[in-house]
């Protein structure tokens, strides 16, 4: 499902629009690893050692989930060091979000030497990851884990523009700062498709679950009425996550020292999810414990 509607004035020119799947083609195909393991897991007949096998016909892979699983993040006891011991202290599902993160990580890297450095942007998608999880098991959300996974590639359409076009995408940045917009209106202004439709599209391309794609490409619209009623709720829930954790998020990094991206507030979405203005005071602690515990995703840029 694609959505339009208020932001229609800001959108691309057709012709742009029209390129979005041969601009997509400039980017590298998710590791078929990362694909398979979707379906083998969604096909409920799936062992330890069937995962664990294929994730270990990749190495590097099979190294920096290690590497993760082993990270303040979990916190295992005495740690593991091979992918199958891993998956009883995580679970399945778990170690499924890891390999998803990984890998567009790794698919989306800057190449060295690159005008556009992507960390201030990781950092702050990894505050939003943080408080996504947060606010999910306030919500007590069947799966914590997936949001955090959703937070953390809400925007991955930035960094894919960024990987195609640099300079435009910088110019955008400027832009933003300079007239007070929105990233999405001036990723338009300089002839680009908005990230949420490039992530979105980039997500179903790659085979992301369905519970990725809605947050990744309705996190900027949720809060209006339209957008909201195209959504079933499960989808409108994990979208509204990510959209307030944005504003955490947002909030987290500009005390971090890292930019923020500018956008209206939708408001009205922090009362449908009970955040008060005393509860997200509260939220910033926690996320900035959370985020403090994340940061090896970060080392994974390295």
């Amino acid at each position: 499902m694609s959505f339009t509607g208020p932001r229609a004035a800001a959108a691309p020119p057709l012709d742009e629009v029209d390129r979005l799947p041969h601009l997509l083609d400039g980017l590298p195909t998710l590791p078929v690893v990362a694909i398979r393991l979707g379906e083998v897991l969604h096909s409920r007949r799936s062992s330890v050692a069937q995962v664990a096998e294929l994730i270990g016909a990749d190495p590097s892979l099979s190294a920096k989930l290690l590497k993760l699983v082993n990270s303040a993040y979990f916190g295992i006891p005495g740690g593991v060091n091979d992918v199958a011991h891993a998956i009883p202290f995580v679970g399945f599902n778990t170690i499924y979000q890891l390999v998803l993160s990984v890998s567009v990580l790794e698919t989306l890297r800057t190449p060295s030497g690159s005008v556009f450095d992507p960390r201030p942007l990781w950092l702050h998608s990894l505050a939003v990851a943080s408080a996504a999880r947060v606010i999910a098991e306030d919500l007590r959300h069947s799966d914590p884990g997936s949001m955090f996974t959703a937070g953390l590639l809400h925007d991955m359409g930035k960094i894919a523009l960024a990987k195609l076009s640099p300079d435009k995408y910088l110019r955008s940045i400027e832009l933003a700062g300079e007239e007070g917009l929105s990233s999405e209106i001036a990723e338009a202004r300089v002839g680009l498709p908005t990230h949420d439709r490039v992530g979105a599209d980039l997500a179903r391309r790659w085979r992301l679950p369905a519970s990725l794609i809605a947050p990744i490409e309705a996190h900027h619209v949720v809060h209006d009425v339209e957008q909201r009623a195209r959504l079933a709720p499960a989808a409108r829930l994990s979208a509204e996550i990510v959209a307030v954790s944005d504003l955490i998020g947002r909030d987290v990094t500009q005390r971090t020292g890292a930019p923020a991206p500018i956008a209206d507030e939708p408001l009205a979405l922090l009362d449908t999810l009970g955040v008060t203005a005393a509860h997200r005071d509260c939220l910033h602690h926690r996320v900035m414990v959370q985020l403090e515990k994340s940061r090896p995703f970060l080392a994974l840029l390295d």
